[in-house]
């Protein structure tokens, strides 16, 4: 194997690495935010078991005043029997039609609480099961993401023994280059260069530097913005 094409497998090699310590890096923040959606997605469930509740406490609250109010009627009829003046006979007619005016009041009341009651109801019943899909899926995501987690977490050791392997290929010269970049950038040292740009940063390179790289002459360059060192990627389509 030329050394060359070392060094082309070796930067193929670092960017895969690159690309697993990232999703690593990622994975986890990932996570953290379906974790709080998971919790949104609770504390509405929360919200629409409140407000049905509420509800119910209002309308049992207005039938047991209802109910009370039927029984202070009743017992009023029941008293007319017994009074025995003009005066008491229509103190109590009055005292039976408040009841009554009031027993209308609470009977409509009682009406659009059930009404308030039934929709309150039908409304969490409908976001109960919206939740409850959206939770289905949070969950699924977060399998997802940690099958994927453990996935780059593995894949990193192999990834690593591979490189090892392409590193101890290389001449003393251009590993201790090497190993110096990768202790200072601690994920990867060689980035392939393709359409004019660092293939770890992103960076656009001057147009004397492709030359060189696609040259091949002279020492091996730099990025200027990450400092990685630059291989011109020999599967890349040339540039003007």
């Amino acid at each position: 194997m030329s050394a060359l094409t070392v060094l082309v497998e070796l930067a193929r090699e670092d960017a895969k690495l690159y690309q697993l310590r990232q999703q690593i890096a990622s994975l986890p923040r990932r996570l953290q935010d379906l974790e709080a959606q998971r919790r949104d997605v609770e504390r509405q469930l929360q919200d629409c078991e409140s407000v049905y509740q509420r509800a119910e406490r209002e309308r049992r609250k207005l039938e047991l005043e209802l109910q009370e109010l039927r029984q202070k009627r009743a017992k009023s009829e029941a008293r007319q029997s017994a009074l025995t003046s003009t005066e008491q006979y229509q103190a109590s007619l009055r005292e039976i039609q408040q009841q009554e005016t009031r027993i209308d009041e609470i009977e409509s009341s009682v009406l659009e609480a059930m009404d308030r009651s039934t929709q309150s109801l039908a409304r969490r019943d409908a976001e109960n099961l919206r939740l409850a899909n959206e939770a289905t899926q949070v969950d699924a995501l977060q399998r997802q993401l940690q099958a994927d987690l453990a996935q780059a977490r593995a894949g990193v050791e192999a990834q690593r023994q591979k490189r090892d392997g392409l590193i101890g290929m290389l001449e003393a010269r251009t590993r201790a280059l090497y190993e110096r970049v990768l202790r200072a950038k601690g994920d990867a040292a060689i980035a392939l260069v393709a359409e004019r740009k660092c293939g770890i940063c992103s960076a656009v390179q001057p147009p004397q530097l492709l030359q060189e790289l696609r040259s091949l002459t002279g020492d091996l360059r730099t990025c200027q913005s990450c400092g990685r060192i630059l291989i011109w990627d020999p599967a890349a389509a040339p540039t003007a």
